[in-house]
């Protein structure tokens, strides 16, 4: 790669370079005149992305700015880089730090790649690259100098790699697995406060103020006793575990309640922490969405049977657990209640999901038969999540109707184009729902 980047630099290359692997990541190199100016792709580029903002515009309202920059912009984050510098919402120098420090994540894992797989002796595992002319940004933030970045990239490898910890990504999600055996460590408290399943080794790092190697070499033996488990996307924790005491809660966010669930997912620390709830052998009984939150909830399982969620009530809403179930990523609350109201008066099973960073992982888990999608939420948005959809396996056949208060012509272009079904506008209104769901699926 570092004989690659040369010669595009004596070359006074203007475009981009493509690195592709055959068995999935890819990245993007963006050069001006031989000099580097710009990455993309890689594992969990959203939280490399968010993490340079949190630690470089600490005192910006990224969500509130990224809502004001199309999803269709090219070049959408280095655009948004360009208003901040605009508004002066960031120094000059902070925005090369941020560049700089950006593009050596991307190469230090373009390098780790490939010397894992020249140690595993996998020709099938090299990289293939390309170049295209010209494809650049129309405006230029910095020139980073390539000799700099490269060595620094290099550097930071060559340091993760001697603390014996080449195998591991630092993209990787520490995640809790087995709380028990944390329990009589020195470090358990810190631990268990700081790795709760949404933060990356990179993450939890910068949290600490501590380099992502060294934050690691200490959660080793934790990882090596089964105590902790890596996980190549986020696992929020599922149960509150008391900070003082180090074990599980047993009120979880609410203080009557006995037990928490999301979704249709027991919760439970151990082995198998992410073990999908078996089907129910009859039906679940629902109470309606207004009593759901009610803070004398208790949940009741029988034979594997969901009974009841929420107090007594009359009007229940009796769904055959056979029958289809419908999920909606949106993070409206609002849209969430409207539609679960419509879809349990349909007959129809429903999961409402509103962290789109966790939406593929609650999506595989649920095995929902229809996906209403809004397009435009932080962190990821709607298009994104439907072309991840369409790459996983037990998902990419599932109806996907994006929802979006914008109508316009290029979104709904946009929108076939990464797989979506069909395109619904806001608000939501019942008939079109329900028409939208006959089309598709039979109760």
């Amino acid at each position: 790669m570092n004989q690659l980047i040369e010669q595009l630099q004596t070359k006074l290359f203007t475009g981009r370079l493509n690195l592709e692997a055959r068995d999935g990541p890819t990245w993007t190199l963006y050069f001006r005149l031989g000099r580097l100016i710009w990455q993309a792709g890689g594992s969990n580029a959203n939280e490399r992305w968010r993490r340079h903002l949190s630690q470089y515009c600490s005192n910006v309202d990224v969500t509130h700015l990224e809502r004001l920059v199309s999803p269709q912009e090219n070049y959408r984050e280095y655009f948004i880089l360009t208003k901040l510098r605009e508004q002066k919402l960031i120094e000059q120098q902070q925005l090369v730090s941020l560049i700089t420090s950006s593009i050596a994540e991307v190469l230090f894992d373009i390098i780790q790649y490939i010397e894992a797989k020249r140690n595993g002796d996998n020709p099938a595992g090299q990289l293939s690259h390309t170049t295209v002319v010209g494809e650049v940004p129309g405006f230029l933030l910095a020139v980073i100098p390539t000799e700099e970045v490269l060595k620094k990239a290099t550097q930071a490898w060559q340091q993760w790699r001697d603390a014996g910890l080449a195998s591991y990504s630092p993209n990787l999600f520490p995640v809790i697995q087995q709380v028990e055996l944390l329990q009589g460590q020195a470090s358990s408290k810190q631990i268990i406060s700081l790795v709760d399943g949404t933060k990356t080794l990179r993450g939890l790092g910068q949290k600490i103020g501590r380099d992502a190697s060294v934050l690691t070499r200490l959660l080793m033996p934790s990882v090596k006793a089964g105590a902790i488990a890596f996980s190549p996307i986020p696992s929020p924790r599922k149960v509150e575990i008391s900070k003082e005491t180090g074990n599980p809660s047993s009120t979880v966010n609410n203080s009557n309640s006995s037990l928490k669930t999301e979704e249709n997912t027991f919760i439970q620390v151990g082995p198998n922490f992410n073990k999908v709830a078996p089907p129910a052998t009859s039906k679940e009984i629902i109470s309606p969405p207004s009593a759901v939150n009610n803070s004398n909830s208790s949940l009741k399982t029988e034979e594997n049977t969901f009974i009841q969620v929420g107090p007594p009530a009359a009007n229940k809403v009796i769904i055959d657990v056979s029958r289809p179930l419908v999920a909606c990523v949106d993070d409206s609350p609002t849209i969430c209640r409207s539609l679960e109201e419509i879809m349990t008066h349909q007959g129809y099973r429903f999961i409402g999901i509103q962290d789109s960073l966790t939406a593929i992982l609650k999506l595989i888990k649920s095995k929902p038969d229809f996906i209403f999608l809004d397009l435009l939420m932080p962190k990821v948005n709607g298009y994104e999540i439907c072309s991840q959809i369409r790459k996983t396996p037990s998902l990419k056949n599932v109806p996907v109707v994006i929802l979006t208060g914008k109508d316009g012509i290029v979104d709904r272009m946009r929108a076939k184009l990464v797989g979506a079904t069909e395109f619904l506008g806001k608000p939501v209104e019942p008939d079109k729902v329900i028409n939208v769901l006959h089309k598709y699926l039979k109760v």
